[in-house]
């Protein structure tokens, strides 16, 4: 995606203006792609399962989606803020539910079988996806500008982050299942001394990760290590929630004291947020303070438990909780459709000019298409040993 350059003339700017009448008809395509999407969504949810766990996933793979289709938000104030809110706590979201949903009892004595699997779940989709996308570069390569060759993205997979300005999505895997396993190893450690021993690990990695941080600034850090140890810590947060309240919805038996809770919980989350500013794991940007991230992330993923432990079984419900379990795949597989915007845009009288000059009117446009089309290629995917073994190391059965 092309930043906004002050050269784009004012001529083009009123041209495109005028032509954004012609996407409503492009939105009309665009539903379908929703509405076929909900058409599948009856797909069964596995049974145990913790419903508001699953909502949770669902809502933060949706505002993933939403803050990518968003992304860059040049000069437009009001993305800018959503994107603020977003990245502040939806991937902590996911590393708090990581470490609230290990099983330390069933995984403690055999540590190596849990890093096995989770490797398959998470490493081999990661070097599976980037191999794939490696190996259509070189075909691209001289043809179109792809602003890397198949070497540059080789270099990047062995250095673990990268490349500077132009990250690829797949950070979250590798930094998931690293931040994991320290946590796990922590807890085998210290599972027979005072929980409290813990506690102090919430402190030291994030000093120790924004102290890599700065040694290697302006460079990235190899493989993220600044963001495992931020992932470890919130493991390390949501495992003691679990110790101190097990998996029982966020909410008590007085609603106006959950209203109370939520209000004053969710304010201060946006007034932190926006003060940090926006979050970039793969550009080693935590805000403008590491330490407030830690709070935005841990008090705006409360917040959305509230929310999903609110939800009650019905037709929203069960759709939210069919994401959740398919949280992973939607991941991989949305940004992808990005791409198709731009050929579609043009296909109703946009310019590429037009576009880029009008980047920040089309996101709700990019997540339509990437949201809509990416669940029924989850399905897809689910159905079909080969796809499904790339996208979640697993067999289809």
């Amino acid at each position: 995606m092309t930043a906004l350059t002050t050269s784009a003339s004012k001529h083009t700017a009123m041209v495109s203006v005028k032509k954004l009448t012609k996407g409503c008809i492009a939105l009309r395509i665009f539903q379908c792609a929703l509405k076929w999407s909900c058409t599948v969504l009856n797909e069964p949810v596995p049974s145990k399962r913790q419903d508001w766990i699953d909502i949770s996933k669902g809502f933060g793979i949706v505002f993933v989606v939403v803050a990518h289709s968003m992304i860059p938000p040049m000069s437009d104030v009001l993305l800018e803020s959503v994107i603020f809110i977003i990245t502040s706590f939806v991937m902590p979201l996911f590393f708090i539910l990581a470490g609230m949903t290990y099983n330390s009892e069933r995984h403690r004595r055999n540590l190596k079988n849990y890093a096995f699997s989770r490797g398959r779940q998470l490493l081999l989709p990661y070097f599976a996806i980037y191999i794939i996308m490696t190996l259509l570069f070189i075909p691209l390569t001289g043809s179109i500008d792809t602003y890397l060759t198949p070497g540059d993205l080789v270099f990047w997979l062995i250095y673990g982050a990268g490349p500077p300005g132009q990250p690829t999505y797949l950070w979250f895997l590798p930094v998931l299942y690293f931040g994991l396993m320290l946590f796990i190893l922590i807890e085998a450690v210290t599972h027979a001394q005072d929980p409290r021993v813990r506690w102090p690990f919430v402190v030291i990695l994030p000093f120790l990760a924004l102290w890599i941080t700065d040694v290697f600034s302006p460079i990235l850090v190899p493989w993220r290590v600044n963001s495992v140890l931020f992932a470890t810590t919130f493991c390390i947060i949501g495992y003691e929630m679990k110790r101190y309240r097990g998996l029982e919805r966020w909410s008590t038996e007085s609603k106006i004291r959950d209203g109370v809770i939520f209000i004053v919980l969710s304010t201060t989350f946006i007034l932190l947020s926006q003060y940090n500013g926006f979050v970039s794991h793969p550009d080693d940007w935590f805000g403008k303070n590491g330490w407030l991230y830690l709070l935005t992330g841990t008090s705006g993923t409360i917040a959305f438990f509230m929310i999903s432990s609110l939800l009650n079984p019905s037709f929203f419900s069960k759709r939210m909780q069919f994401l959740g379990v398919n949280s992973q795949i939607i991941y991989e597989i949305h940004p992808l459709f990005f791409y198709l915007v731009p050929i579609l845009v043009s296909l109703f009288g946009f310019s590429t000019t037009d576009y880029e000059s009008t980047f920040t009117l089309f996101w709700s446009i990019r997540f339509v298409i990437a949201f809509g089309l990416s669940i029924p290629f989850t399905l897809l995917i689910l159905r079909n040993r080969g796809l499904s073994f790339i996208f979640t190391g697993y067999d289809s059965k």
